[in-house]
């Protein structure tokens, strides 16, 4: 398995297709290194309106939503012969805060994977926005933490 005081690869998922493929390319290369993987998976709490059961019911899809995510990264871990922690995180603003705040407060990680674009992709863009602003926000800031943007696979047909 992995290599027990090495640092992590992260990765970061929202169930789309190139996530997918973003979590598989991690895997590989944590079992080429043999380093665990922490994969992350953002909740986007947002008011929905004034009563507070539809804002509770939201977040609690939202969890279930993310729940089934990390499990089934969990399980493509455990086939691939890597270990996978999983870490379900949470942001009012922007899924890229929640990244850029993990990373600050994880520890040193060997390098982020992220999809080149996810469930947000505007076809116009070259990378999605959560990409964007995590590539920017850790180049702004100075943390050294290397990023690997995995392209999505060209649609079929």
């Amino acid at each position: 398995m992995a290599e027990a005081n090495g640092k992590p690869i992260a990765v970061a998922i929202d169930g789309s297709a190139p996530s997918w493929e973003a979590l598989e390319t991690a895997l590989y290369l944590a079992g080429l290194i043999s380093r665990p993987v922490d994969v992350l998976t953002v909740i986007q709490l947002r008011k929905a309106g004034y009563f507070a059961f539809i804002d509770r019911h939201l977040k609690e899809e939202a969890e279930d939503y993310a729940k089934k995510l990390l499990a089934e990264a969990t399980e493509r871990g455990k086939k691939a012969g890597v270990e996978v922690r999983p870490h379900m995180l949470e942001s009012e603003k922007d899924i890229s805060e929640a990244i850029i705040n993990y990373l600050e407060g994880a520890g040193p990680v060997k390098f982020l994977v992220l999809a080149s674009h996810g469930h947000g992709f505007i076809g116009r863009h070259i990378l999605g926005s959560t990409t964007e602003r995590v590539i920017r926000e850790v180049t702004h800031r100075g943390m050294s933490v290397p990023i690997l943007v995995v392209p999505a696979a060209p649609p079929e047909g």
